[in-house]
């Protein structure tokens, strides 16, 4: 009966060993393929906290910005000029453009008021000639139509451009190729428009165009604050 119950025990401790030496196996011949695993979310981790790096790298920069814009804007004493030459160099900047324009309109044209970044070629003649009258396939003509941020791809395929006279000029002289129109709004009424240019055909992405459409909202208030403070100016000398 002993020597019984003693090989059973026998058995069963020799289950025992052979399942826990199977179980000890399986994790070794695990170990390789969860060392891959850990690798992998340890890359996807690190490439997770470099876009968060990233983005909170970009908001900053464009906080800045703006809050260099609005200082300008407070201490600008009624001079648009650099208020404008502030808006254009941010928005340049950010949105990787090699020139920007601030037009503003008259009736159903438009007056060259700021430039930054443009060629010398372009910038003499659009001093020049500052008004621009848009015809209708252009970012100012779709802008003026819509009250809508325009963007062209590529203006070296588009008519209004190309065979316009007065805006030729932009191809001719300042090699354009992809534009954004953005419109400057005084509640509805379009007063005047930033335009970002391209010397490449490179889209701009929509958190791009929301930058830039925040730096619309800006000019307009620096005009508003400007117009203000002239009527100021002008009751206080009477």
């Amino acid at each position: 009966m002993t020597s019984s119950r003693k090989g059973a025990k026998s058995r069963t401790r020799g289950r025992k060993l052979r399942s826990g030496g199977t179980k000890a196996r399986a994790r070794v011949s695990n170990g390789p393929n969860s060392l891959i695993e850990l690798k992998k979310q340890l890359g996807a981790r690190t490439h997770e906290l470099a876009e968060a790096r990233g983005h909170l790298s970009e908001a900053l920069e464009q906080q800045a910005a703006t809050s260099e814009v609005l200082r300008v804007i407070s201490s600008s004493s009624g001079e648009l000029a650099p208020v404008f030459e502030s808006l254009l160099a941010s928005a340049k900047h950010l949105c990787g453009a090699e020139f920007g324009i601030i037009l503003l309109r008259e009736g159903d044209a438009f007056r060259t008021v700021a430039l930054h970044g443009a060629t010398a070629e372009y910038t003499e003649a659009r001093w020049r000639a500052p008004f621009i009258r848009p015809a209708a396939d252009t970012g100012l003509g779709r802008v003026l139509e819509t009250k809508q941020v325009g963007q062209i791809a590529d203006v070296q395929a588009v008519a209004g451009y190309v065979d316009n006279p007065v805006q030729a000029p932009i191809v001719q002289l300042a090699g354009v190729r992809t534009k954004l129109t953005v419109p400057m709004l005084k509640e509805e009424d379009l007063i005047g428009v930033i335009e970002i240019d391209r010397q490449e055909v490179r889209p701009f992405t929509d958190k791009q165009i929301e930058l830039v459409q925040n730096f619309a909202a800006q000019a307009v208030i620096a005009i508003e604050n400007t117009r203000l403070l002239n009527e100021l100016r002008q009751r206080t000398a009477i």
